[in-house]
This record gives C-alpha cells, structure tokens and sequence, in this order.
C-alpha cells in the first residue's frame, strides 16, 4: 500500500497564507527591480523605446569617468569617517550617560537620539542655517567672541566643506550607537564591574577591558548601520551643498539619479548602481571580517 501523502499543518498553511501579501510586494517591488536593473545594466537605453544590449562597455566607461570616481571617493569618504566617528560619538556618550542618574539619563538620552529621527534634508537645512557664510550662526558666534579670523564660507570653501557635511552626519547618527551601546552596558552584571574595582582597575582601565569586549555585538550592529547610512549618503548632501563647490561633494546615489533622469542614461546608470551593489556587499564583508571573533558570554 502506498503511505499516505502527509498532510500540511493548518498553522503553516495559515501562516503562508498570512506571509504570501509580503512575499508578492517583495518581489514586485525589491526582486523584480534589481533583476531589471542588472540587465539594463549591460544595454544603451534612454528611458523610451528597445534597450539595445552593448555587453559589459558600460562597466568599463565607468572606470574612466572621472566624476563617477569622485563621486565615489566622496561616497567612501563620508560613509568611512563619519562612520568611524559616529560610532566613537556614542560610545563615548553611552559610557558617560551611565554616570548620569536614572530621570536626568532618560532626558539626556531622548534628546541625544532626536537628531537620528529627523530627516536629513532637515539635518541639511538645520547646518546650512549654522554654516553659511554671512548670517550663519558659527560665523556670527566666532564674530562675537573676537575669533573672526576663523570665520568662512564653510560650505563654499573646499577645505571645509567635506568636513561640515561629515559634522551634520556625526549629529544625525551617534544617536543611535549610544542607545545600543547603552543597552548593552545595562545588560553587563555588575558583579564583574566590581570585581574589577576591587582589584585596582581604573575606571577607564575597566571601561577599556571590561565593558567594551561586552558589548561588542552591539557595536558591530551600530558600525553597519552607520557605514551603510554613510555609503546611501544623498538627501543632506543635496540640501547642503547640491553637489558643489564645482562639484567637489558630488556622491554616488547624486550622480546616479543625475544620469539616469537629467542625461536619461539608464543603462549607464543601472551599471553604476550594481557596481554599487557590490560595493556595499564588500563593506558588509569587511565589516564581518573585523568583528570576526569569539563572543564573550557573560
């Protein structure tokens, strides 16, 4: 006799059945793009009539554009060091919250983390109202207290404007390293913090050896969410700077969109955005390479 077919469960039926809207949305709006965008990525197509297919030439002009490598440059400069210095940021300000009492801490935290929850073209307008050169409120400041000489067009200049628009990334991102930090310092016993204590340890020496190891899967989860915030880098650019002085702040996502709906060069534009694609895949590889390692259970 032959065995009977198993029955599927109700409950998984069910649950199918619950998940089978997403999976459809899903592959509609993320699969279905990103197979169409990799063939795009080998044709010559302006956005209107038949791709014709020219193979990998788009690829290889891509390393021969000199504004996509700048673009580039920019993108990996931004998303590196303000991301380095994000993290550091909260860090250091989860650390110091903890010597904070428990109703003050709960205030300073909520206002710390605010600027993660605004938009970043708000980011951009807020900076721009601090860093313009006449009637910007650093200028003006500097102005007040005699130090004139060290007023500038900080988002003019090309010696300062990266460097501002890493500042305004800093404000937008520490928020959220501090809050995972922070819970992750609550979670450490504390019998181990005084253990340490007894024996003579500092308190940065307990900072340093003790709580950092014990934290590390939460720095790991705030460095990514960081450095890939930083590599999709667009909106507070754009509110910014617009891509200027003469183009020296252009950044990837900006140069792709400028391609593809200014120059309708859609194919050159899908390239970009695969190239992209494993640009990001490398970082997160990376990423995982560095924070390769035991984890130490408490």
């Amino acid at each position: 006799m032959r065995e009977k077919a198993k029955k599927i469960p109700k409950s998984m039926l069910i649950g199918w059945t619950f998940l089978l809207p997403s999976i459809l949305l899903y592959a509609v709006f993320m699969i279905y793009p990103l197979l169409r965008t990799f063939y795009l990525s080998f044709t010559s197509w302006s956005g209107f009539g038949e791709a014709q297919y020219i193979g990998p030439d788009n690829f290889f002009s891509l390393f021969a554009d000199t504004m996509f490598l700048r673009a580039l440059k920019n993108t990996l400069y931004f998303a590196i060091v303000s991301g380095i210095l994000s993290v550091l940021a909260g860090i250091l300000m989860a650390w110091l919250n903890l010597f904070i009492r428990k109703m003050e801490g709960q205030i300073t935290r909520t206002i710390l983390f605010v600027p993660n929850m605004i938009a970043p073209t708000i980011t951009g307008l807020l900076f721009m109202f601090i860093l313009t050169e006449d009637i910007g409120l650093l200028n003006n400041i500097l102005r007040a207290v005699g130090m004139e000489r060290l007023a500038t067009a900080w988002l003019v200049n090309p010696a300062t404007v990266r460097p501002s628009i890493v500042v305004a990334q800093i404000w937008r991102q520490f928020g959220l390293t501090m809050i995972l930090c922070f819970a992750g310092f609550q979670g450490i016993p504390a019998g181990l913090i005084e253990s340490a204590q007894i024996d003579g340890a500092s308190t940065f020496k307990v900072f340093t050896g003790i709580m950092l190891p014990l934290i590390k899967p939460q720095i790991e989860l705030a460095t990514m969410f960081t450095f890939l915030g930083g590599l999709k880098i667009y909106d507070s650019v754009v509110s910014l700077t617009g891509g200027g002085p003469a183009r020296q702040t252009v950044v990837l996502p900006m140069y792709i969109i400028e391609n593809a709906f200014t120059y309708s060069k859609f194919g050159y534009a899908s390239a970009m955005c695969v190239a992209f694609l494993f640009i990001v895949l490398a970082f997160i590889i990376l990423l995982r390479f560095l924070f390769r390692g035991e984890k130490i259970e408490m």
